[in-house]
């Protein structure tokens, strides 16, 4: 009995923590975009663990403050700095639908940087190996970089 217990454990598939994260630079404009996926309930436990803050989410926008909520959660955990420089991030897009949370965000930065490090701390600390694949862009250089709980940061360096 306690054989097939520990069978149906081993067997048992555990829940992947995984988020994308995708950063696009448009340097004519001297901004970023970002887009990030994941999935809700990761996102929720996230956040309350982070914010320790017991307010329902409301994507609609009805809530005047949830907007600053997710916004401070979201500078906690992303962070991009250019030439050395911390960017300040302003949240585009945010809804939430079919169990995942989609995310677009806004950075600007100096048209002229070509040093960049992201940042992305999501679900460390509380959930068991979360990962985030994030993917840069900048004109014709792609890189892809996994991320882990401990590989936190990635730099990006364009010729």
């Amino acid at each position: 009995m306690i054989k097939f217990f520990f069978l149906l454990l081993w067997l048992f598939p555990q829940t992947v923590h995984e988020s994308l994260m995708s950063a696009e630079c448009f340097p004519d404009e001297g901004v970023i975009r970002v887009f990030m996926k994941m999935r809700h309930a990761d996102f929720v436990y996230d956040y309350r663990h982070m914010i320790n803050d017991d307010q329902l989410l409301d994507s609609s926008d009805k809530i005047d403050t949830t907007e600053i909520l997710v916004r401070n959660y979201i500078d906690s955990r992303v962070q991009i700095f250019a030439n050395e420089k911390i960017l300040k991030g302003r949240i585009s897009k945010f809804e939430s639908a079919n169990g995942e949370v989609n995310m677009n965000l806004l950075f600007q930065y100096n048209k002229r940087s070509k040093n960049f490090k992201v940042i992305n701390t999501f679900m460390n600390g509380v959930n068991r190996n979360p990962s985030t694949l994030l993917i840069f862009k900048y004109k014709d250089y792609e890189k892809d970089v996994k991320l882990s709980e401990i590989k936190t940061v990635e730099t990006f360096v364009i010729k």
